[in-house]
C-alpha cells in the first residue's frame, strides 16, 4: 500500500495512547464515522483501510470534523453550484480492495456527511439497480439515471437532486456523457466522483464502451472535489490505463489490499467431456452456486439442460434480460440456499450474496482480473469457496486465435503444475505472495512430483499425458480401444463404453454411469486429440483405433498401473 502507513500508524497509535492514558472513570467519546457505520450499514466496525479510505475523501474535501448529523440535512445541503465559483485541482485516489473487502461503504458513507453530490458511475445496468437496493436498505434516497428513461421519470430524478432529497446520483458511463445530463449536474457541486469496477477502463474502453475513455474529460468538466476510482482487481497494465484515461496522468494516492482471498480454493478440472465434468461438479460441490458462461444463448441454453437432468433450481442471467427478468433473478438468488445461477459477466463484478460456495467456469476468461473478479462471488462471507475451471482438453488441443495480451498471460492457467494463487497473484503485480497450500497443484505437488520423474518426457507428451490421465473416462476408453483394437464402429463404441457393454468383453460398461450425450462428447474429443481414430478406409473402414498418440500414452498408463 503507498501512501499509507504514516496515516494509518499514526491513527492506530494515537487510539492505543488514548486508551491508556484515559481514566477508567471517563468514557471516551464514540468516534462518529463508526456509530455511523454501526447504525445505518450494521457494520459493527470499520476495517482500518475502509477508515483510511473515507478519511481520505472526507479530509480533502474539508469537511468541517464531520458536523454533518443524520437529520440536519435541509434541501439546501445539495445547493447549486454559485455561478462564480472556480475550478479546483481535482484529488484523486486509486483503492484496490479484494472482492468482499466492503469497498461501497467507502462511498456509500461519506455521502452523508458531504455538502454536495456524490456521483457514482458503474458499468452495468444490474450493478446500478443493486447499489439502489443497498442504498434503500441503507435509507439514502439516491436518483437514477439510464438510457430508457421517460420524460417523466427523468423529470423525477432531477427533482429528487433539486430539492435536495437525494444526495447520490448513480449513472452508467454512456448516460454520464449526454448533454443533457452534463448540463444538469454542472449547476451543483459535485462533492465525490466514483468510479467503480475500475478495470473496466482498461478492459472495455478501447473495444466495446468507447464511453469509458471519456470519463477522465467527464471528470474534468464536472470538477469534483475528489476522484475515486475502486476496484477489486488490477494488473500494472491496468493501473497505467487508469492513471492515463481518469486521472489524465495526474497524480493520486494508491489504497491497495493484497488481493489474495484465502478462503477461496482455486482448482482446475481437466475434461474429455465438459458437460459430465459440469454435471459431477454440482452434484458433490456445494451451493449456492454460479457458473459462469461465455454467451447470452449459452446461459439459457445450459439452465435448460442442467433443469432438464434433476436440477430443478438452476436459472439463467445476463444483461439482455429485461429490468424486471433481472430484479426478479437476482431477487430469488439472493434468498435462495441450493440455487444455482448461469450467467454471463453480468453477475461478475459488484453483486454482493455473500453465501455463494462454488464458483465455476466453463471457459477460459479474457484475463486474470476477469476470473479473480468472476471468483471472488464466492465466500465473501469469509468461509471457504471453490473456484473451479472446467478446462475442455478438445479446446485447449485446438488452440485459440486470440490474440489479447491478458489474455496470452493468463492462457497457462489450465496447464499449471505450480501454484495457481502464485500465478494469479503474479499476473497482478505481486512480486511476493503467501504460501498458499489451497490450490489443487499445491495439494497434489507430491504426486505430480513422483510421476513427472517417472514418466520422462517420451514423446514430448508427458505434460498433456499428466493432464489426460486426470481427466475422468480417459483411460477406461483408453484401455477398452486397446483391447478391441478395430472391432467396432465409433457408435458401437460409445455404446461400448455405457451400460450396453457390461459384461462384454474386457473394459466394456467401464462409463455406464454416464449418459449417452456424456460418452459421445467424450469420443469426439479424443479423436480431436488424436488419440484414437476413425479408420477411412480398408477392411476396417469405420472401425475405431488407437492412432500413434494414443498407442505411446497406452503404455504410459500400462507403465503407471505396472508401478502400482
Amino acid at each position: 500500500m503507498e501512501d499509507t502507513g504514516t496515516g494509518m500508524s499514526s491513527a492506530q497509535g494515537s487510539d492505543s495512547v488514548a486508551a491508556l492514558a484515559r481514566p477508567a472513570i471517563h468514557a471516551e467519546p464514540e468516534d462518529p464515522i463508526e456509530a455511523l457505520a454501526r447504525e445505518r450499514f450494521h457494520v459493527p466496525r470499520l476495517m482500518p483501510l475502509q477508515r483510511f479510505v473515507i478519511a481520505n475523501i472526507l479530509d480533502n474535501i474539508g469537511h468541517p470534523e464531520f458536523a454533518a448529523a443524520e437529520g440536519e440535512r435541509g434541501p439546501a445541503a445539495n445547493r447549486e453550484r454559485p455561478p462564480s465559483e472556480e475550478s479546483h485541482e481535482i484529488c484523486n485516489q486509486l483503492v484496490l480492495f479484494p472482492t468482499g473487502f466492503g469497498k461501497s461503504i467507502c462511498f456509500q458513507l461519506p455521502a452523508l456527511l458531504l455538502q454536495g453530490l456524490t456521483l457514482v458511475v458503474y458499468p452495468l445496468l444490474a450493478l446500478m439497480d443493486d447499489q439502489k437496493r443497498r442504498l434503500d436498505e441503507a435509507r439514502i434516497p439516491c436518483a437514477l439515471f439510464r438510457g430508457g428513461l421517460s420524460e417523466e421519470e427523468w423529470r423525477g430524478q432531477e427533482d429528487m437532486i433539486t430539492s435536495g432529497k437525494a444526495n447520490m446520483v448513480v449513472v452508467n458511463p454512456e448516460i454520464l456523457g449526454s448533454p443533457r445530463l452534463r448540463q444538469f449536474l454542472r449547476r451543483f457541486t459535485i462533492a465525490h466522483l466514483v468510479i467503480d469496477e475500475a478495470h473496466c477502463i482498461s478492459e472495455w474502453g478501447e473495444t466495446f464502451r468507447p464511453s469509458y475513455l471519456t470519463l477522465g474529460e467527464s471528470a474534468q468538466a464536472l470538477s469534483p472535489r475528489i476522484l475515486s476510482a475502486f476496484t477489486a482487481t488490477a494488473s500494472p497494465g491496468t493501473i497505467e490505463s487508469i492513471e492515463k484515461t481518469l486521472f489524465l496522468d495526474k497524480g493520486y494516492r494508491l489504497v491497495t489490499a493484497e488481493a489474495d482471498r484465502p478462503n477461496i480454493l482455486y482448482g482446475v478440472v481437466h475434461t474429455l467431456s465438459p458437460t459430465r465434468a459440469l454435471r459431477q461438479l454440482l452434484l458433490s460441490c456445494k451451493k449456492p452456486a454460479i457458473i459462469f458462461e461465455r454467451s447470452r444463448p449459452g446461459t439459457r441454453i445450459k439452465a435448460a439442460y442442467l433443469q432438464s437432468i434433476g436440477f430443478l433450481n438452476a436459472r439463467f442471467y445476463h444483461a439482455g434480460l429485461s429490468r424486471q427478468e433481472r430484479k426478479d433473478i437476482e431477487s430469488w438468488f439472493q434468498t435462495s440456499e441450493d440455487a444455482i445461477l448461469v450467467s454471463t459477466n453480468a453477475y461478475g463484478m459488484g453483486m454482493d450474496k455473500k453465501d455463494v460456495r462454488t464458483v465455476i467456469h466453463t471457459s477460459l476468461p479474457d484475463s486474470a482480473e476477469a476470473y479473480i473478479q468472476e471468483a471472488g462471488r464466492g465466500g465473501r462471507d469469509g468461509k471457504d469457496s471453490l473456484a473451479i475451471l472446467i478446462d475442455d482438453l478438445a479446446q485447449r488441443g485446438a488452440g485459440s486465435a486470440h490474440g489479447q495480451e491478458r489474455k496470452t498471460s493468463f492462457s497457462p492457467y489450465p496447464a499449471l503444475e505450480t501454484c495457481r494463487r502464485e500465478f494469479l497473484l503474479h499476473l497482478l503485480g505481486e512480486q511476493e505472495t503467501p504460501v498458499c497450500g489451497r490450490c489443487d497443484n499445491c495439494f497434489e505437488k507430491t504426486l505430480m512430483s513422483q510421476n513427472s520423474a517417472t514418466i520422462g518426457d517420451g514423446a514430448g507428451l508427458s505434460a498433456e499425458w499428466w493432464h489426460l490421465s486426470g481427466a475422468e473416462g480417459f483411460l477406461e476408453a483408453l484401455f477398452l480401444c486397446r483391447a478391441h483394437q478395430r472391432r467396432w464402429t465409433r457408435a458401437e463404441f460409445v455404446r461400448m463404453l455405457g451400460p450396453h457393454g457390461r459384461g462384454r468383453g474386457a473394459f466394456t460398461g467401464l462409463l455406464f454411469g454416464w449418459t449417452e450425450e456424456e460418452r459421445k462428447e467424450l469420443v469426439q474429443t479424443l479423436i480431436q486429440l488424436h488419440i484414437v481414430h476413425v479408420i477411412d478406409r480398408g477392411p476396417w473402414k469405420d472401425r475405431i483405433s488407437l492412432a500413434t498418440k494414443g498407442k505411446i500414452f497406452s503404455k504410459y498408463a500400462q507403465d503407471s498401473l505396472r508401478r502400482t
